[in-house]
């Protein structure tokens, strides 16, 4: 690709390939076009105790940049602010993968089958939010939910405990865990091969693992042209996950990277969530509307860090990007959707 690190004061070249998905992900149903959308969706917000070593009150505080505040333990490996704004993110995302999954809190059979889980992992816990819920739902179960923010809140069930911690170094938990849940985590592991080496090796015989995450953004009908400030933006945030060796587009190599971890049992589904409410089904119409004010709110969040640290961009240039990008994510003439590539698999019994 031609160079995508701006010089001071000049705006970076912009690539104009297409994001493209390996066959494994083409597979998913073409989505229907409501004829009758009415482009109205422009009013639509534009904003919007641990087992490790202790780690110490350095924890508790934050690198602020671009006018976001990010985590401070492990400062900069994590793309993705912390703030309120982002919060408030992370719980309507939830909202958004419950619409997805029918109420569901997981799709893999774990509990199932007189299955009982003692001890249950969630990686990136975020807020706490899918944590807290399953823990309300399990009271038998104890929930632990990891992650490299102190943000979740202080009320949580007896059977939560939330803690700070980096999983790309070695766990050392004090027990096996019987389901592993990680959601929305591409972009956030360098070595996702040690990443299932060492969820295979924490979990018991015959115990889960599943993930939840999202691919580039697609079109199956031309409506998203290369010339798209959407195509443009997603590939140049593909480029530059790539440089730091944490790419946006791992979810389609879980399976494959699972199963030479040694899971057996696996399953992988692809879901759409709409970028808007172009499409005429009721469902994904819905999720369309949901889907477009959770990329928009997240928008500057996802993209700062990579634009700002690794292209070169400055702010300014980014944010003139981002307006344009913004008001093709609305354009209900453009159906292009995100990829939510789930996969689970089992440690053999």
């Amino acid at each position: 690709m031609a160079n995508t690190v701006s010089p001071k004061g000049n705006a970076p070249e912009q690539p104009t390939g297409t994001v493209t998905l390996p066959p494994a992900l083409q597979s998913v149903g073409v989505i229907e076009a409501d004829d009758a959308q009415e482009d109205n969706d422009s009013s639509y917000n534009d904003d919007a105790t641990s087992s490790t070593a202790s780690i110490g009150s350095s924890i508790l505080r934050y690198r602020e940049e671009n006018g976001r505040t990010y985590h401070a333990y492990k400062d900069g490996q994590y793309f993705m602010p912390n703030d309120n704004r982002e919060q408030e993110r992370l719980d309507l995302q939830h909202h958004l993968f419950l619409l997805t999954f029918d109420n569901k809190m997981h799709l893999s059979p774990a509990g199932s089958n007189g299955q009982k889980l003692h001890n249950v992992l969630d990686v990136g816990t975020g807020t706490g939010v899918w944590a807290l819920d399953y823990a309300d739902e399990h009271p038998e179960t104890q929930v632990i939910g990891v992650d490299l923010s102190p943000i979740q809140g202080d009320f949580v069930p007896p059977n939560l405990n939330f803690q700070v911690d980096d999983l790309e170094d070695t766990w050392t938990f004090h027990v096996k865990f019987d389901f592993i849940y990680s959601r929305m985590m591409t972009a956030a592991f360098a070595d996702w091969p040690r990443f299932f080496e060492q969820a295979y090796e924490n979990l018991t015989p015959g115990g889960w693992l599943e993930l939840a995450d999202i691919c580039p953004i697609k079109c199956d009908d031309g409506t998203m042209t290369t010339e798209s400030s959407v195509n443009k933006w997603v590939t140049q945030l593909l480029d530059g996950t790539k440089i730091v060796n944490r790419p946006f587009d791992g979810a389609y190599l879980y399976k494959e990277q699972m199963e030479a971890a040694g899971f057996t049992n696996l399953t992988q589904t692809v879901y759409k969530w709409p970028q808007n409410r172009w499409p005429k089904d009721k469902k994904l119409k819905e999720l369309g509307m949901w889907a477009l004010e959770n990329v928009s709110s997240g928008l500057e969040g996802l993209s700062a860090a990579v634009y700002t640290r690794v292209l070169g961009w400055s702010k300014e240039e980014m944010d003139i990007l981002l307006a344009e990008v913004r008001r093709d994510l609305k354009n209900p003439a453009i159906h292009s959707y995100w990829p939510i590539v789930v996969v689970y698999g089992q440690k053999p019994e």
